[in-house]
Protein backbone atom coordinates (compact mmCIF):
# COMPACT_ATOMS: atom_id res chain seq x y z
CA UNK A 1 0.00 0.00 0.00
CA UNK A 2 1.22 3.26 -0.98
CA UNK A 3 -0.14 6.57 0.66
CA UNK A 4 0.49 9.76 -0.11
CA UNK A 5 -0.86 13.82 1.46
CA UNK A 6 -1.51 17.39 0.22
CA UNK A 7 -2.36 20.72 2.82
CA UNK A 8 -3.93 23.60 1.19
CA UNK A 9 -4.86 26.79 2.84
CA UNK A 10 -8.22 27.98 2.17
CA UNK A 11 -8.83 31.05 4.37
CA UNK A 12 -11.65 32.86 2.46
CA UNK A 13 -12.05 36.65 1.86
CA UNK A 14 -12.91 39.10 4.53
CA UNK A 15 -16.81 39.54 4.00
CA UNK A 16 -17.67 35.91 3.21
CA UNK A 17 -20.58 34.68 4.52
CA UNK A 18 -20.38 32.20 7.64
CA UNK A 19 -22.71 29.52 7.86
CA UNK A 20 -23.74 27.89 11.36
CA UNK A 21 -26.51 29.90 12.76
CA UNK A 22 -29.54 31.24 11.71
CA UNK A 23 -28.29 34.73 11.60
CA UNK A 24 -26.02 36.86 9.31
CA UNK A 25 -22.65 36.63 9.85
CA UNK A 26 -19.95 37.58 7.29
CA UNK A 27 -16.18 36.73 7.95
CA UNK A 28 -14.20 39.82 9.38
CA UNK A 29 -10.72 38.36 9.96
CA UNK A 30 -9.24 35.12 10.17
CA UNK A 31 -8.30 33.69 13.63
CA UNK A 32 -6.54 30.84 12.09
CA UNK A 33 -5.89 29.42 9.25
CA UNK A 34 -8.42 26.66 7.36
CA UNK A 35 -7.29 23.70 5.30
CA UNK A 36 -8.28 21.23 2.79
CA UNK A 37 -5.92 17.99 3.18
CA UNK A 38 -6.35 14.95 0.84
CA UNK A 39 -4.71 11.58 1.74
CA UNK A 40 -4.31 9.36 -1.23
CA UNK A 41 -3.84 5.19 -1.21
CA UNK A 42 -2.69 3.06 -3.56
CA UNK A 43 -2.24 -0.37 -3.68
CA UNK A 44 -1.63 -1.06 -6.92
CA UNK A 45 -4.88 -1.92 -8.46
CA UNK A 46 -7.25 0.89 -7.02
CA UNK A 47 -6.57 4.39 -5.82
CA UNK A 48 -8.80 6.07 -2.89
CA UNK A 49 -8.74 9.55 -1.62
CA UNK A 50 -9.75 11.11 1.56
CA UNK A 51 -10.59 15.04 1.92
CA UNK A 52 -10.86 17.05 5.15
CA UNK A 53 -12.20 19.95 4.92
CA UNK A 54 -12.78 22.82 7.27
CA UNK A 55 -16.34 23.80 6.62
CA UNK A 56 -19.63 23.57 8.54
CA UNK A 57 -21.29 21.06 6.02
CA UNK A 58 -21.10 20.75 2.24
CA UNK A 59 -24.78 18.99 1.37
CA UNK A 60 -25.25 16.03 -0.99
CA UNK A 61 -25.67 17.75 -3.82
CA UNK A 62 -22.31 20.09 -3.32
CA UNK A 63 -20.62 16.84 -2.86
CA UNK A 64 -21.79 15.00 -5.65
CA UNK A 65 -20.72 17.72 -7.71
CA UNK A 66 -17.07 17.98 -6.35
CA UNK A 67 -16.41 14.34 -6.46
CA UNK A 68 -17.68 14.12 -9.95
CA UNK A 69 -14.98 17.43 -10.46
CA UNK A 70 -12.01 15.67 -8.58
CA UNK A 71 -12.67 12.65 -10.34
CA UNK A 72 -12.50 13.73 -13.65
CA UNK A 73 -9.47 15.22 -12.68
CA UNK A 74 -7.66 13.12 -11.09
CA UNK A 75 -8.79 9.74 -12.54
CA UNK A 76 -9.50 8.21 -9.31
CA UNK A 77 -12.93 6.72 -9.25
CA UNK A 78 -15.79 9.06 -7.94
CA UNK A 79 -16.89 6.28 -5.38
CA UNK A 80 -13.53 6.31 -3.98
CA UNK A 81 -13.45 9.99 -3.10
CA UNK A 82 -14.35 10.68 0.47
CA UNK A 83 -15.09 14.15 1.88
CA UNK A 84 -15.69 14.52 5.14
CA UNK A 85 -16.28 18.35 7.35
CA UNK A 86 -14.67 19.54 10.44
CA UNK A 87 -18.51 20.86 10.96
CA UNK A 88 -16.82 24.30 12.11
CA UNK A 89 -19.36 27.00 13.07
CA UNK A 90 -16.91 29.38 12.20
CA UNK A 91 -15.89 28.22 8.33
CA UNK A 92 -16.92 30.01 5.28
CA UNK A 93 -20.65 29.40 3.21
CA UNK A 94 -19.72 27.27 0.25
CA UNK A 95 -22.89 27.83 -2.20
CA UNK A 96 -26.67 28.93 -0.59
CA UNK A 97 -26.61 28.06 2.96
CA UNK A 98 -30.48 27.89 3.38
CA UNK A 99 -30.50 28.21 7.30
CA UNK A 100 -28.77 32.28 7.32
CA UNK A 101 -31.02 32.82 3.72
CA UNK A 102 -27.30 34.37 2.42
CA UNK A 103 -25.48 33.03 -0.89
CA UNK A 104 -21.64 32.35 -0.97
CA UNK A 105 -18.78 34.36 -2.09
CA UNK A 106 -18.88 32.81 -5.68
CA UNK A 107 -15.16 33.16 -7.01
CA UNK A 108 -14.20 31.43 -3.91
CA UNK A 109 -16.56 28.89 -4.02
CA UNK A 110 -14.54 28.38 -7.32
CA UNK A 111 -11.27 28.38 -5.20
CA UNK A 112 -12.50 25.94 -2.57
CA UNK A 113 -13.39 23.45 -5.71
CA UNK A 114 -10.36 23.70 -7.28
CA UNK A 115 -8.69 23.34 -3.85
CA UNK A 116 -10.13 19.56 -3.54
CA UNK A 117 -8.77 18.90 -7.10
CA UNK A 118 -5.52 20.10 -6.15
CA UNK A 119 -5.02 18.89 -2.88
CA UNK A 120 -5.94 15.47 -4.70
CA UNK A 121 -3.12 15.57 -7.24
CA UNK A 122 -0.41 16.78 -4.83
CA UNK A 123 -1.43 14.29 -2.51
CA UNK A 124 -1.33 11.18 -5.25
CA UNK A 125 2.31 12.50 -6.91
CA UNK A 126 3.16 11.77 -3.10
CA UNK A 127 2.29 8.50 -3.13
CA UNK A 128 5.24 6.25 -1.18
CA UNK A 129 4.96 3.29 0.71
CA UNK A 130 3.34 2.96 3.81
CA UNK A 131 2.77 0.78 6.75
CA UNK A 132 -0.21 1.01 8.96
CA UNK A 133 -1.31 1.08 12.82
CA UNK A 134 -4.56 1.19 15.17
CA UNK A 135 -4.65 2.45 18.82
CA UNK A 136 -7.69 3.82 20.84
CA UNK A 137 -7.54 6.08 23.99
CA UNK A 138 -9.92 8.69 25.67
CA UNK A 139 -10.87 12.03 25.91
CA UNK A 140 -12.91 12.72 28.93
CA UNK A 141 -14.53 15.94 30.23
CA UNK A 142 -15.26 17.41 27.45
CA UNK A 143 -18.25 15.98 25.46
CA UNK A 144 -21.48 16.14 26.79
CA UNK A 145 -25.38 14.62 26.12
CA UNK A 146 -26.68 17.98 24.79
CA UNK A 147 -30.15 16.60 25.11
CA UNK A 148 -31.75 16.86 28.57
CA UNK A 149 -35.35 15.48 29.97
CA UNK A 150 -36.72 18.61 32.10
CA UNK A 151 -38.46 18.22 35.24
CA UNK A 152 -41.90 18.81 33.51
CA UNK A 153 -41.19 16.26 31.02
CA UNK A 154 -40.41 17.92 27.95
CA UNK A 155 -37.20 17.71 26.62
CA UNK A 156 -34.88 20.63 25.37
CA UNK A 157 -32.00 20.42 23.71
CA UNK A 158 -28.83 23.04 25.58
CA UNK A 159 -31.32 24.10 28.63
CA UNK A 160 -28.73 26.33 30.04
CA UNK A 161 -26.45 26.71 32.55
CA UNK A 162 -27.38 25.45 36.23
CA UNK A 163 -31.34 25.24 35.33
CA UNK A 164 -33.20 24.36 38.06
CA UNK A 165 -35.88 22.71 35.71
CA UNK A 166 -32.74 20.25 34.27
CA UNK A 167 -33.39 16.76 35.34
CA UNK A 168 -31.18 14.30 33.86
CA UNK A 169 -28.96 13.80 30.29
CA UNK A 170 -30.43 11.94 27.61
CA UNK A 171 -27.48 9.66 26.18
CA UNK A 172 -24.02 9.63 26.79
CA UNK A 173 -20.87 10.79 24.65
CA UNK A 174 -18.45 8.41 23.27
CA UNK A 175 -15.50 9.65 24.39
CA UNK A 176 -12.79 7.46 22.84
CA UNK A 177 -10.45 8.45 20.54
CA UNK A 178 -9.30 6.34 17.65
CA UNK A 179 -5.74 6.89 15.91
CA UNK A 180 -4.47 5.65 12.53
CA UNK A 181 -0.94 5.50 12.05
CA UNK A 182 0.55 5.84 8.86
CA UNK A 183 4.31 5.36 8.54
CA UNK A 184 6.20 5.76 5.03
CA UNK A 185 9.11 5.41 3.32
CA UNK A 186 10.39 9.02 3.55
CA UNK A 187 9.10 12.29 4.61
CA UNK A 188 6.39 12.83 6.55
CA UNK A 189 4.41 10.49 8.20
CA UNK A 190 0.05 10.64 8.71
CA UNK A 191 -1.62 10.40 11.96
CA UNK A 192 -5.77 10.38 11.26
CA UNK A 193 -7.83 11.38 14.75
CA UNK A 194 -11.38 10.32 14.91
CA UNK A 195 -13.34 11.65 17.87
CA UNK A 196 -17.55 12.21 17.74
CA UNK A 197 -18.52 15.92 19.09
CA UNK A 198 -20.19 19.52 17.73
CA UNK A 199 -17.19 22.02 16.69
CA UNK A 200 -19.06 25.12 18.06
CA UNK A 201 -16.36 26.84 20.89
CA UNK A 202 -15.05 29.36 19.11
CA UNK A 203 -18.50 31.93 18.06
CA UNK A 204 -18.01 34.82 16.32
CA UNK A 205 -17.08 36.58 13.22
CA UNK A 206 -13.59 35.24 12.81
CA UNK A 207 -12.46 32.46 10.61
CA UNK A 208 -11.21 29.59 12.25
CA UNK A 209 -11.41 25.76 12.62
CA UNK A 210 -12.19 25.20 16.04
CA UNK A 211 -10.91 22.76 18.25
CA UNK A 212 -10.54 20.03 15.25
CA UNK A 213 -7.75 22.44 13.81
CA UNK A 214 -6.16 22.66 17.27
CA UNK A 215 -6.00 18.76 17.63
CA UNK A 216 -4.36 18.86 14.29
CA UNK A 217 -1.82 21.96 14.85
CA UNK A 218 -0.89 19.77 18.35
CA UNK A 219 -0.45 16.63 17.18
CA UNK A 220 1.91 18.00 14.44
CA UNK A 221 3.67 20.08 16.73
CA UNK A 222 4.59 17.20 18.95
CA UNK A 223 4.89 14.61 16.71
CA UNK A 224 7.99 15.42 14.63
CA UNK A 225 7.51 15.41 10.68
CA UNK A 226 3.90 14.12 10.83
CA UNK A 227 0.16 15.69 9.42
CA UNK A 228 -2.65 15.09 11.28
CA UNK A 229 -5.99 14.59 9.64
CA UNK A 230 -8.94 15.19 11.50
CA UNK A 231 -11.94 12.72 10.80
CA UNK A 232 -15.21 14.14 13.00
CA UNK A 233 -16.86 10.81 14.63
CA UNK A 234 -21.09 10.52 15.24
CA UNK A 235 -22.26 13.93 17.50
CA UNK A 236 -24.98 14.46 16.44
CA UNK A 237 -26.47 14.93 20.35
CA UNK A 238 -23.57 15.91 22.17
CA UNK A 239 -21.61 19.04 22.83
CA UNK A 240 -18.80 20.93 24.83
CA UNK A 241 -21.53 22.76 27.03
CA UNK A 242 -21.17 20.88 30.48
CA UNK A 243 -24.65 22.81 32.51
CA UNK A 244 -23.30 22.18 35.66
CA UNK A 245 -19.56 23.54 35.36
CA UNK A 246 -16.65 23.92 38.38
CA UNK A 247 -15.68 27.61 38.68
CA UNK A 248 -12.36 25.88 36.58
CA UNK A 249 -14.87 24.46 33.97
CA UNK A 250 -15.89 28.09 33.02
CA UNK A 251 -12.27 29.11 32.51
CA UNK A 252 -12.34 30.65 28.92
CA UNK A 253 -16.45 30.54 28.09
CA UNK A 254 -18.00 33.81 27.63
CA UNK A 255 -21.59 33.05 28.87
CA UNK A 256 -23.19 35.92 27.40
CA UNK A 257 -23.96 34.32 23.84
CA UNK A 258 -27.26 34.84 21.52
CA UNK A 259 -28.45 31.48 22.17
CA UNK A 260 -27.43 30.56 25.68
CA UNK A 261 -24.42 28.45 24.78
CA UNK A 262 -20.85 29.33 26.23
CA UNK A 263 -18.14 29.37 23.87
CA UNK A 264 -14.86 30.89 23.77
CA UNK A 265 -11.32 30.69 22.25
CA UNK A 266 -9.62 29.55 24.85
CA UNK A 267 -11.40 26.88 26.00
CA UNK A 268 -10.95 25.70 22.52
CA UNK A 269 -7.47 25.39 22.93
CA UNK A 270 -8.43 23.19 26.08
CA UNK A 271 -10.66 20.41 24.03
CA UNK A 272 -8.64 19.97 20.89
CA UNK A 273 -5.31 19.82 23.36
CA UNK A 274 -7.51 17.19 25.54
CA UNK A 275 -7.94 15.19 22.33
CA UNK A 276 -4.53 15.75 20.79
CA UNK A 277 -3.03 14.58 24.43
CA UNK A 278 -5.15 11.57 24.21
CA UNK A 279 -3.68 10.85 20.26
CA UNK A 280 -0.39 11.26 21.32
CA UNK A 281 -0.21 9.25 24.38
CA UNK A 282 -1.28 6.06 22.25
CA UNK A 283 0.76 6.95 18.66
CA UNK A 284 3.82 5.26 20.08
CA UNK A 285 2.07 2.25 20.94
CA UNK A 286 -0.49 2.19 17.83
CA UNK A 287 -0.99 -1.87 17.03
CA UNK A 288 0.56 -2.43 13.05
CA UNK A 289 -2.24 -4.11 10.66
CA UNK A 290 -2.02 -5.36 7.14
CA UNK A 291 -3.46 -2.97 4.95
CA UNK A 292 -2.56 -4.79 1.72
CA UNK A 293 -5.60 -4.48 -0.46
CA UNK A 294 -8.01 -1.42 -1.15
CA UNK A 295 -11.55 -1.53 -1.65
CA UNK A 296 -14.60 0.98 -1.56
CA UNK A 297 -18.13 1.36 -2.48
CA UNK A 298 -21.43 3.39 -1.57
CA UNK A 299 -25.09 3.20 -1.34
CA UNK A 300 -27.91 4.97 -1.30
CA UNK A 301 -30.73 4.34 0.77
CA UNK A 302 -34.21 6.45 1.10
CA UNK A 303 -35.88 7.65 3.86
CA UNK A 304 -39.80 9.39 4.33
CA UNK A 305 -40.03 13.40 5.22
CA UNK A 306 -40.78 14.83 8.50
CA UNK A 307 -43.73 16.08 7.13
CA UNK A 308 -46.08 17.68 9.76
CA UNK A 309 -48.84 20.03 7.40
CA UNK A 310 -50.92 19.85 10.29
CA UNK A 311 -48.96 22.32 11.87
CA UNK A 312 -48.03 24.49 8.71
CA UNK A 313 -49.76 27.77 9.31
CA UNK A 314 -48.80 27.84 12.98
CA UNK A 315 -45.34 27.43 11.09
CA UNK A 316 -45.57 30.09 8.84
CA UNK A 317 -46.32 32.26 11.89
CA UNK A 318 -43.52 31.45 13.29
CA UNK A 319 -41.25 31.83 10.35
CA UNK A 320 -42.52 34.95 9.44
CA UNK A 321 -42.23 36.91 12.83
CA UNK A 322 -38.56 35.71 13.06
CA UNK A 323 -37.79 36.90 9.28
CA UNK A 324 -39.41 40.00 10.17
CA UNK A 325 -37.02 40.58 12.97
CA UNK A 326 -40.00 40.19 15.66
CA UNK A 327 -38.74 37.52 17.39
CA UNK A 328 -39.42 39.33 20.61
CA UNK A 329 -42.88 38.22 19.97
CA UNK A 330 -42.51 35.00 20.12
CA UNK A 331 -42.46 32.79 24.02
CA UNK A 332 -39.13 31.61 23.88
CA UNK A 333 -35.38 32.52 24.20
CA UNK A 334 -32.10 31.29 23.36
CA UNK A 335 -32.07 27.60 22.31
CA UNK A 336 -35.60 27.20 22.95
CA UNK A 337 -36.12 30.05 20.31
CA UNK A 338 -33.83 28.59 18.02
CA UNK A 339 -35.14 25.09 18.17
CA UNK A 340 -38.63 26.50 17.76
CA UNK A 341 -37.68 29.01 14.54
CA UNK A 342 -35.68 25.91 13.16
CA UNK A 343 -38.83 23.71 13.57
CA UNK A 344 -40.93 26.06 11.53
CA UNK A 345 -38.71 26.37 8.91
CA UNK A 346 -38.50 22.81 8.40
CA UNK A 347 -42.05 22.33 8.36
CA UNK A 348 -42.32 24.96 6.06
CA UNK A 349 -40.02 23.66 4.05
CA UNK A 350 -41.28 20.21 3.53
CA UNK A 351 -45.00 21.32 3.13
CA UNK A 352 -44.81 20.85 -0.58
CA UNK A 353 -42.72 17.56 -0.41
CA UNK A 354 -41.29 15.71 -0.99
CA UNK A 355 -41.83 12.76 0.36
CA UNK A 356 -38.64 11.51 1.28
CA UNK A 357 -34.86 11.72 0.67
CA UNK A 358 -31.66 9.87 -0.76
CA UNK A 359 -28.74 9.89 1.10
CA UNK A 360 -25.47 8.14 -0.13
CA UNK A 361 -23.58 5.88 2.52
CA UNK A 362 -20.31 5.47 1.82
CA UNK A 363 -17.04 2.75 2.80
CA UNK A 364 -13.42 2.73 2.54
CA UNK A 365 -11.59 -0.57 3.63
CA UNK A 366 -7.52 -1.02 3.93
CA UNK A 367 -6.98 -4.18 4.43
CA UNK A 368 -9.56 -5.08 7.79
CA UNK A 369 -10.15 -1.38 8.55
CA UNK A 370 -12.79 -0.04 7.89
CA UNK A 371 -14.09 3.63 7.47
CA UNK A 372 -17.46 4.23 7.76
CA UNK A 373 -19.45 7.53 6.03
CA UNK A 374 -23.29 9.05 7.05
CA UNK A 375 -23.62 12.07 4.92
CA UNK A 376 -25.20 14.22 8.21
CA UNK A 377 -24.91 14.81 11.60
CA UNK A 378 -25.61 10.98 13.39
CA UNK A 379 -26.63 10.21 17.13
CA UNK A 380 -23.88 8.50 19.19
CA UNK A 381 -25.80 5.75 19.46
CA UNK A 382 -26.17 4.95 15.84
CA UNK A 383 -22.16 5.16 15.44
CA UNK A 384 -21.87 2.63 18.41
CA UNK A 385 -24.62 0.71 16.42
CA UNK A 386 -22.59 0.43 13.33
CA UNK A 387 -19.54 -0.57 15.35
CA UNK A 388 -20.94 -3.07 16.80
CA UNK A 389 -22.44 -4.76 13.79
CA UNK A 390 -18.80 -4.90 12.14
CA UNK A 391 -16.86 -7.87 13.47
CA UNK A 392 -13.91 -7.64 10.76
CA UNK A 393 -11.37 -5.88 12.67
CA UNK A 394 -11.14 -1.91 13.12
CA UNK A 395 -13.48 1.00 12.39
CA UNK A 396 -13.87 4.62 12.25
CA UNK A 397 -17.25 6.07 11.76
CA UNK A 398 -17.60 9.64 10.43
CA UNK A 399 -20.84 11.89 9.53
CA UNK A 400 -21.03 14.79 7.44
CA UNK A 401 -19.04 12.60 4.96
CA UNK A 402 -20.12 13.01 1.75
CA UNK A 403 -23.32 15.26 2.36
CA UNK A 404 -24.65 16.97 5.22
CA UNK A 405 -28.21 17.47 4.56
CA UNK A 406 -29.86 16.28 7.93
CA UNK A 407 -29.35 15.63 11.48
CA UNK A 408 -29.38 11.76 11.63
CA UNK A 409 -31.67 10.70 15.41
CA UNK A 410 -32.51 7.95 16.74
CA UNK A 411 -35.92 6.40 16.53
CA UNK A 412 -36.45 7.11 20.90
CA UNK A 413 -35.30 10.82 20.13
CA UNK A 414 -38.15 11.76 17.89
CA UNK A 415 -40.43 10.30 20.93
CA UNK A 416 -38.44 12.54 23.66
CA UNK A 417 -37.83 15.50 21.71
CA UNK A 418 -35.36 18.35 21.24
CA UNK A 419 -33.52 20.61 18.31
CA UNK A 420 -32.46 17.48 16.64
CA UNK A 421 -35.87 16.02 15.72
CA UNK A 422 -37.60 19.09 15.65
CA UNK A 423 -35.29 20.13 12.94
CA UNK A 424 -34.47 16.55 11.23
CA UNK A 425 -35.87 16.20 8.11
CA UNK A 426 -36.25 12.68 8.27
CA UNK A 427 -39.33 10.50 9.54
CA UNK A 428 -38.82 8.35 12.34
CA UNK A 429 -36.75 5.36 11.49
CA UNK A 430 -34.41 6.79 9.64
CA UNK A 431 -31.58 4.84 11.93
CA UNK A 432 -32.80 1.72 11.06
CA UNK A 433 -32.35 2.49 7.43
CA UNK A 434 -28.73 3.75 7.73
CA UNK A 435 -27.15 1.04 10.47
CA UNK A 436 -28.91 -1.57 8.25
CA UNK A 437 -27.61 -0.55 4.40
CA UNK A 438 -23.74 0.76 6.20
CA UNK A 439 -23.80 -3.41 7.10
CA UNK A 440 -24.98 -4.44 3.79
CA UNK A 441 -21.74 -1.90 1.91
CA UNK A 442 -19.60 -3.20 4.43
CA UNK A 443 -20.44 -6.82 3.23
CA UNK A 444 -20.27 -5.86 -0.46
CA UNK A 445 -16.62 -4.61 0.37
CA UNK A 446 -13.96 -7.37 -0.49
Amino acid sequence: MKAGFSKICINPPLGTPMVGYYEERRARGIHDDIFVKAAAFDDGRERAVILTVDVCLLSGTQCNAFRERVAKSSGVKKAAIFINCSHTHTGPTIGYDKISGLDGNAEYDAFFEEALCRATNEALADLQEATFSFAEGRAEGIAFARRFRMKDGSVRTNPGINNPDTLAPIGTPNEVVKLIRVDRESGKSMVFVNYGLHADTVGGELISGDWPNVVCSTVEKVLDDTVCFFLLGSQGDVAHVNVNPTTGERRGLDYDSFDGVPRGYEYTLHMGRTVAGAAIGIYGTAEPFTADSLSFGSKEIFIPANQENERLEEAKKIKELYEAGRASELPYEDMALTTVVAEAVRICELADGPEGFTFTLSALKLGDFVLAGMPGECFTEIGRRIEADYDGGHMMVCCLTNGGDSYFPTSSAYDEGGYETATSRLKKGGDNTIVDGVAALIKELK
